[in-house]
């Protein structure tokens, strides 16, 4: 199971540490990469082994190593395949350093807002695919009111509003041929 990054308290941790700054570009309101953020994240990629979107090599020390471990990015564990000491990533590092990659990948921004803007049309569909039978069953209510009403052509049953009559015609028989009635 995967658990979603928390995108706006993660944007606040990079603002807060001056890793992103928020710039407007005359239409929109975003995000850009800093000095700081673009080193920090060059040695962060070469610490955790990620590959590193903005090209640029940096090389992760001991020093940067100890500063993750401290800030709760990573943590220093045993590999039992190398039989090292390395250095993993946390949760909290994951997430943070997605969304700087996020912030500084264009394209994954587009993604995003096409898959934000798929999202409301697929739910805009379903509400009007709901309201389907409702209005499918106005226009027949509608349909019904134009079409003519055919005369009957059988002759209408004319009802006995006496209730005695069948019961006299019983007494009149006396019993006898009762299923005539």
């Amino acid at each position: 199971m995967t658990i979603p990054i928390d995108h706006n308290k993660m944007q606040k941790e990079l603002d807060r540490r001056k890793y992103m700054g928020q710039i407007y570009t005359g239409e929109v309101e975003t995000w850009q990469a800093t000095q700081l953020g673009l080193k920090t994240y060059g040695k962060w990629c070469d610490l955790v082994s990620w590959k590193n979107l903005t090209g640029q090599k940096w090389t992760s020390t001991d020093d940067f190593m100890n500063l993750a471990i401290k800030r709760n990015w990573a943590e220093k564990v045993y590999d039992f395949d190398t039989k090292t000491n390395v250095c993993k990533q946390t949760k909290f590092g994951h997430d943070l350093f997605k969304t700087f990659e996020f912030w500084i990948d264009e394209k994954a921004q587009k993604r995003a807002k096409k898959k934000k803007q798929l999202k409301k049309t697929k739910v805009e569909f379903q509400k009007i695919v709901q309201r389907i039978p409702m209005i499918i069953q106005q226009i027949c209510a509608i349909m019904v009111r134009f079409v003519p009403q055919e005369q009957s052509k059988s002759k209408k049953k004319v009802r006995d509003d006496n209730p005695n009559h069948t019961f006299q015609k019983w007494n009149s028989l006396d019993g006898k041929e009762w299923w005539k009635i």
